[in-house]
């Protein structure tokens, strides 16, 4: 275990943090205490509080970087227990708290201005994996995760497009699974829950135990607890994955195979990327993935009979390696230095099946070069509705297949001109209504200024019951103030 004392005698330019005094609102170091006894001391750290102007940078924005929230210090914890110190103390002199898992939302909604942010990434322990669950801490990562499972031929039911993410972030707003259609969201796949609450108080909470404030907890944005360890579901993995690749022009004839593959259920997972076709307009390229054994390849004429296209690549790779496709990409992107300094304000939407081919072809040919970005990309997941059994993972009702369009904007470059966000919340605010108008919900990783009438539409019957959880679990108000859910 890393002990504070360990940590910060390597780091001869950090500031020691003694205490808070609440008649100023700032942290106290060993510098400005001046050998004084202090009224206000921090709890006993196994972990550390970082204070550092240029730390505290680095935690003041997301993937977004148009929202800019700089808390007052940022909490490495050594276990636990520091978590619920440091959220006792917080409760106490009301300091708002934010756990951030990797930050990849992008308006601002893990960040506390003049608050405390919990770097989950210091609880990063992989507790135990048996033939169907693994124990977690909520810092690990998919990555990590999924890379440790496949050694024992299993895998989560269903993995992030990216998995560099935290499995307490995805978690905390639902996570969504472009290679596994049935398998509901992540949060459907969650066995057990441990939870700080606002209050400081350590609960475990499942299905069977303490369900209000396990259903609040998944998909909750963090409103009503900071997931600190988590034991999901694991599933057989095959070792090797055969993905098609299958270009569109037309928007019907798309949907079209896309629905009859749906119906059959022969594959085992599908998504659409829009890439640009040369002419100012967007080639559909359906992803589409056969998990399979050596020895055992897919009959591809049979999984891909009737097709209204011919346009087709076939790839086999690793079960890993499929996985893992998106996490190559961005690390590309990353490393030319096109990634963590654009601004992406992205737009996120669920729609029903009845109305998302309306949908896509009337928003796709009105999208103009900024909207996308030369590094930006559109993609279209599917989930099956059956399979979302979670009350504040709001999707469509009424329907059998729930799509989530999204566009994933980049800047040209990492400072565009001034009108730049506000051109783009315009934007996203105007797909977005046209989206509820057809039935479309929110799903709330993107850039969408959300008011308190909004929240409440949003979480719908569901509203005044996790009020009340809000007001059980968090009585001050002190977590995850970024949405404004509540306020």
């Amino acid at each position: 275990m890393i002990s504070r004392r360990n940590v910060l005698a390597g780091m001869a330019a950090a500031a020691v943090v003694l205490g808070f005094d609440p008649s100023s609102g700032s942290w106290v170091t060993e510098a400005l205490a001046g050998g004084g006894m202090l009224r206000h001391n921090l709890p006993r750290l196994d972990g550390w509080i970082e204070t550092d102007p240029s730390a505290l940078t680095s935690f003041s924005t997301d993937l977004g970087n148009s929202v800019h929230k700089t808390p007052v210090a940022v909490l490495f914890p050594g276990s636990v227990r520091d978590i619920q110190e440091m959220v006792r103390f917080c409760k106490k002199y009301g300091i708002s708290v934010a756990a951030r898992g990797q930050g990849h939302t992008t308006f601002g909604q893990g960040l506390a201005k003049n608050g405390l942010v919990i770097n989950m990434s210091s609880l990063n322990t992989i507790h135990s994996i048996s033939s169907n669950q693994a124990d977690v801490d909520a810092g690990v990562t998919w990555k990590d995760l999924v890379t440790e499972t496949v050694n024992s031929g299993l895998t989560p039911p269903g993995l992030t497009g990216y998995t560099k993410l935290s499995i307490g972030g995805t978690l905390s707003v639902g996570g969504v699974t472009p290679l596994k259609n049935d398998a509901g969201a992540q949060v459907d796949n969650v066995r057990e829950l441990t939870v700080v609450t606002g209050t400081g108080s350590l609960k475990v909470c499942s299905k069977h135990k303490n369900r209000e404030l396990f259903e609040g907890v998944l998909a909750g944005l963090g409103q009503y607890g900071i997931i600190v360890r988590v034991v999901l579901d694991l599933v057989p993995a095959k070792s090797l994955s055969r993905s098609y690749f299958i270009n569109y022009s037309d928007n019907a004839t798309f949907f079209g195979d896309l629905r009859t593959l749906l119906r059959r259920g022969e594959l085992d997972g599908m998504y659409n990327l829009w890439v640009p076709d040369g002419a100012g307009g967007y080639t559909y390229q359906l992803n589409a993935v056969k998990h399979f054994d050596a020895g055992y390849p897919p009959d591809d004429s049979h999984l891909l009979r009737g097709l209204s296209n011919d346009s087709l690549q076939v790839v086999d790779e690793s079960y890993l390696s499929t996985m893992l496709r998106v996490d190559v990409q961005i690390e590309y992107l990353r490393s030319l230095g096109l990634f963590d300094n654009m601004k992406h304000p992205w737009f996120d939407v669920f729609l029903p099946e009845e109305t998302i081919e309306q949908y896509v072809g009337e928003v796709l040919p009105a999208l103009t070069p900024e909207d996308v970005g030369p590094f930006g990309f559109m993609l279209l997941l599917v989930l099956k509705r059956s399979e979302l059994k979670l009350p504040l993972f709001r999707v469509p009702d009424d329907t059998e297949w729930v799509f989530l369009f999204d566009i994933l904007t980049s800047s040209a470059t990492p400072n565009p001109d001034p009108g730049y966000d506000a051109r783009m919340l315009e934007r996203n605010r105007d797909l977005f209504e046209k989206a509820r108008a057809l039935g479309g919900t929110r799903y709330p990783i993107g850039s969408l200024d959300f008011s308190h009438a909004d929240w409440r539409r949003h979480q719908g019957e569901q509203y005044s019951r996790f009020a009340r959880l809000k007001k059980q679990m968090d009585p001050d108000g002190i977590l995850t103030p970024g949405p404004g859910i509540y306020c």
